[in-house]
């Protein structure tokens, strides 16, 4: 008893020992793919315009909009409907996209995804007043939200498994920490954008406290358009590699064949 009481906490410790080397390992693989990979600069627009837009629609629009809103009776009980649309569509939409990529390339789907993404807020920059929106207006930004979340979940996922091949599990942590540090810095600007004259873009909040709407839409608005330029300069970046990894085999060939 003794025994196999020593040998299983020898085996607790290994695999411990290995689960926290796995996870260092994981760690730095992310920073010295970000660091050490020019692609991976260019693809943080995507991941951040995700996160800016997840931040502005739960804390702005779920937060602050429905309550504001002359024709929604009780915000609060909608508030999960509006959820479950978003998470509806980009189900729905992770499918269509898998077939649309196929024929117009992934490119493709990561624009509308991005475009998306800039509509969120854009809608709210061409119309400010949040008591007039109702229910078809927020049904439709929540859809807009569920087909950029889609892309997001599917479709970018695919990319950076594509465009990082060597180093995938560094490639994923990346995603995971542009887009959580995006949608923390996003939630912070939601409430720390002061202004001091209410107005139609300076809206008075249930904090009592009066902010700036109009600086977080745009800061969303040109981080999905960077994210667009971004993403065609990383593919620019992988194509090249492309080239030079088939003109290194061909090299190869050659000199198999002349041995």
């Amino acid at each position: 008893g003794m025994m196999t009481f020593v040998q299983n906490f020898k085996y607790d410790e290994v695999d411990k020992k290995h689960q926290e080397q796995h996870a260092f390992k994981k760690a730095t693989a992310a920073a010295q793919l970000f660091f050490n990979d020019p692609k991976m600069k260019y693809m943080i627009g995507l991941n951040a315009a995700f996160g800016f837009s997840s931040a502005f629609l739960n804390s702005f629009v779920f937060g602050e909009v429905l309550t504001l809103s002359s024709s929604l009776k009780n915000p609060s009980a909608v508030v999960g409907i509006f959820g479950s649309v978003v998470a509806s569509v980009a189900a729905i939409m992770s499918i269509v996209f898998g077939t649309i990529a196929c024929k117009r390339g992934k490119g493709f789907v990561l624009n509308i995804g991005a475009w998306s993404f800039f509509m969120v807020p854009f809608l709210f920059v061409i119309k400010p007043n949040t008591e007039s929106w109702g229910w078809f207006s927020l049904l439709f930004v929540s859809v807009m939200m569920g087909v950029g979340r889609a892309t997001f979940e599917s479709t970018l996922r695919a990319v950076f498994a594509d465009f990082f091949s060597h180093e995938k599990e560094g490639a994923f942590a990346n995603i995971i920490v542009q887009s959580g540090v995006s949608s923390v810095v996003g939630f912070w600007l939601s409430v720390n954008l002061p202004c001091h004259h209410s107005g139609m873009y300076c809206i008075k909040f249930r904090d009592g406290g009066l902010h700036n709407t109009l600086a977080f839409e745009v800061i969303t608005m040109v981080t999905s358009l960077f994210a667009i330029f971004g993403f065609r300069r990383a593919a620019a970046l992988y194509r090249q590699e492309m080239r030079v990894d088939e003109s290194t085999k061909d090299v190869q060939r050659i000199n198999t064949l002349a041995v």
